[in-house]
């Protein structure tokens, strides 16, 4: 059995690529995963987190501060 990656086009790996580059890009979806996989926010709200990646204070997993 071949595997699925080689039956697939090229366009259609583009285009899962780019939906789920859409999906990880709304800040209520990247907040769960953050929160469910970051041991730093354990003690901050899912709703903070969401906040602050909507404020884009949260860039390649680091917290930007405001000071």
């Amino acid at each position: 059995m071949e595997p699925i990656i080689e039956n697939t086009s090229n366009d259609h790996i583009i285009m899962i690529d780019k939906l789920s580059k859409r999906i990880l890009g709304h800040p209520e979806i990247l907040g769960r995963i953050i929160k469910g996989f970051i041991k730093e926010s354990k003690d901050v709200s899912l709703e903070e987190i969401i906040e602050l990646l909507k404020e884009r204070r949260i860039r390649k997993g680091i917290l930007i501060s405001n000071s």
